[in-house]
């Protein structure tokens, strides 16, 4: 499966933004787009199977990471005095 003379050149179409994004966190983990991208082939021919999350499971991840920043977010504002108090909401908006 390793053979120096068996290489071959593949090319493909796809999201430049995806690229960008896919290339820095390989490299973060030292790896070239080349070097993750034969890792993965090798993954699916050695297990015989794709080892991936469906658009669904990736966008429910995308979805609930949002979620998260968002809620930390909200209590580092919290924790720092940014909120309002049931007496600012009530006098605010006549509750």
């Amino acid at each position: 499966m390793n053979k120096e003379g068996n290489i071959k050149n593949v090319s493909f179409k796809i999201d430049a933004d995806l690229l960008t994004t896919a290339r820095s966190i390989l490299k973060q983990n030292g790896y070239t787009l080349s070097k993750g991208l034969t890792l993965f082939l090798k993954n699916v021919a050695v297990r015989e199977e794709v080892p991936l999350e469906t658009e669904e499971d990736l966008e429910n991840e995308r979805l609930f990471l949002q979620l998260k920043n968002e809620i930390k977010t909200s209590l580092d504002e919290v924790q720092s005095g940014s909120y309002y108090t049931d007496e600012d909401l009530v006098e605010r908006y006549g509750l």
